[in-house]
């Protein structure tokens, strides 16, 4: 038999903790007391009597968290007014083992001992607005860091500050909000800061951060006039944090942020343009075609339109090019006289294609009648001109030429819901033998 007994140093009793059996070597001792040191001894016992006592070393009881390590500094000003300013900190090095819960800010006038409670932020947020201050009243400040385990030492700067007496950076932009999301973009509008901070602003600059990331990444410098903006070339059902600070000649304020933005996942091609499809020679060799927007856009602003021709005499349609959003109009040159065609409009948007608005039945290009021409001639023909020309373009286009050791290629843009035929050529410098 073992008995295992604990002495708290400050009280200096022994008190029995457990017997246990001989053949136990090690105990875990629950319920002491936090901060308070303690002595333990093993005494082994048989019938005879008992052994001399194993003692242990004095223990302190420590609990594996701790408080977190002041904030650190430089305390930033910002938005400097006659009676308010925006003070900025930094993390504490650490946290104690223990997420930080929040800062608390707290004010004191220089002639008086009691500190002031100005608020509290959330772990995130290192900013916060001292607000109310007396005219020419000078202020220390401090801010503390709180976790579970409790309050951090403070971080108190030395020297105080007094509202309206210098020049400060400004304070944040206002009523930060978002304004349209899209698949792949997001627009958003602010307000200017309530304080310049004393002199003129410079300009405003707009960051963004994936939520996967805790990076932030500048998007662009605006001028000072401009309170919106829209971010481009996001990756789709992506997620972001934007953020904008206000600058002027001594600094950048606090950044007004956004919620998280989760980027619209129901964008789809959109709608093919609207009929009818209009088709006019106005030349031997050429024609003029238009049609009507689309009913809707997909959910996404359109990027512009596709056209494709084919010559009924061959199988395979070609793209002749691609025209802005706002063109709903195109000159088509250097076609086959007496050849029919049948023409194709896409619509796209940042998803793709849309299904083809076609003619319902082929156009033969014919020269114009002494009566039609002077028609062609009163027409507004100051629509965009593509050329497409079927002397020079087979059914078959040589497409690419690579090594012998590739055994696959991919090829993009083709036009949706078409028939492609593919042939592969091998060329050797001598015939095997």
């Amino acid at each position: 038999m073992l008995l295992l007994t604990r002495c708290r140093t400050e009280f200096k009793t022994l008190a029995l903790v457990a017997d246990v059996e001989k053949d136990v070597s090690s105990y875990c001792v629950q319920k002491l007391r936090e901060d308070a040191e303690y002595m333990f001894r093993v005494i082994a016992e048989n019938p005879v009597g008992s052994s001399e006592a194993l003692e242990s070393d004095t223990v302190t009881i420590r609990s594996k968290y701790d408080r977190p390590s002041p904030p650190r500094g430089p305390l930033d000003v910002s938005g400097m007014t006659d009676t308010s300013f925006t003070i900025t900190w930094q993390p504490p090095e650490t946290d104690g083992g223990s997420p930080i819960l929040e800062y608390i800010v707290e004010r004191r006038e220089v002639n008086k001992k009691a500190w002031q409670k100005v608020g509290s932020t959330t772990v995130d947020v290192t900013h916060i607005e001292v607000s109310s201050l007396k005219v020419n009243i000078s202020y220390h400040l401090r801010v503390t860091a709180r976790n579970d385990v409790g309050p951090s030492v403070p971080y108190a700067p030395e020297e105080p500050i007094t509202a309206g007496k210098r020049i400060s950076a400004p304070s944040s932009p206002t009523n930060l909000t978002v304004v349209d999301v899209t698949s792949k973009s997001v627009t958003i509008q602010w307000g200017p800061p309530t304080s310049t901070g004393g002199t003129e602003l410079t300009g405003y600059i707009v960051e963004k951060r994936q939520s996967s990331s805790n990076k932030w990444t500048k998007v662009v410098t605006l001028e000072p006039s401009v309170t919106q903006h829209c971010i481009a070339n996001l990756k789709e059902k992506s997620e972001w944090f934007f953020r904008v600070s206000a600058e002027n000649s001594i600094g950048l304020s606090p950044p007004a942020s956004t919620e998280l933005v989760s980027l619209k996942t129901h964008a789809t091609v959109p709608s093919p343009p609207t009929a009818p499809l209009e088709i006019r020679s106005i030349g031997p060799n050429s024609i003029i075609i238009e049609w009507g927007i689309p009913e809707s856009d997909g959910g996404a602003p359109l990027e512009g339109y596709t056209i494709a021709i084919r010559d009924i005499r061959k199988t395979m349609w070609m793209e002749v090019g691609r025209v802005k959003v706002g063109v709903q109009k195109l000159t088509i040159k250097d076609l086959q006289e007496n050849h029919e065609y049948l023409i194709r409009i896409y619509a796209r948007n940042e998803v793709g294609a849309s299904e083809a608005l076609e003619s319902e039945e082929p156009f033969k290009v014919l020269r114009p009648t002494d009566m039609e021409q002077q028609e062609v001639e009163k027409m507004d023909t100051t629509a965009p001109t593509l050329s497409f020309s079927t002397e020079t373009t087979t059914s078959w286009m040589r497409e690419a030429g690579m090594d012998a050791d590739i055994h696959s290629y991919a090829r993009g843009c083709l036009l949706r819901r078409d028939e492609y035929f593919f042939r592969i050529w091998y060329y050797a410098r001598q015939l095997f033998k």
